[in-house]
């Protein structure tokens, strides 16, 4: 089972904790380099050695997996210092644009005849007259 490991380093040494980090990996290579070489070699002989082939080939597989996903790790770390060192610029926002003055939306609206045109007063009439009270 594989786990993550985190440490903190000061931004200048990531690229040499970096490099040790791979260095370290370079080992790996040259095991997968001398086991290919076994497997060839054992191949090569009169009566080949086919399960010994088979399980160095998967061996090797799992270590050059392994040394993969190490570099895509280095690939990632290195990724981010230089994000941290050279920020993308960021994007010059364009100034919002300026509001326009309301204007009145012109409708066919009917004329009310009792709003005074200039004024805007509505001239309130009463629809019927109230009877005077009767004389006794």
């Amino acid at each position: 089972m594989r786990v993550k490991i985190q440490y903190s380093v000061e931004l200048d040494e990531v690229p040499e904790v970096i490099s040790e980090l791979i260095d370290d990996e370079s080992g790996c290579l040259s095991f997968c380099d001398h086991s290919i070489r076994e497997v060839c070699d054992s191949l090569k002989q009169e009566q080949p050695n086919i399960k010994f082939a088979l399980s160095k080939i998967d061996t090797v597989r799992q270590h050059l997996a392994s040394f993969d996903n190490r570099l895509l790790e280095m690939s990632e770390l290195l990724q981010g210092y230089d994000a941290a060192i050279n920020p993308p610029p960021q994007p010059v926002m364009a100034p919002p644009p300026a509001p326009q003055p309301d204007q009145p939306v012109q409708q066919d609206i009917p004329r009310n005849p009792k709003i005074d045109p200039e004024t805007g007063v509505y001239d309130w009439q009463r629809p019927y007259e109230v009877p005077k009270e009767s004389e006794k």
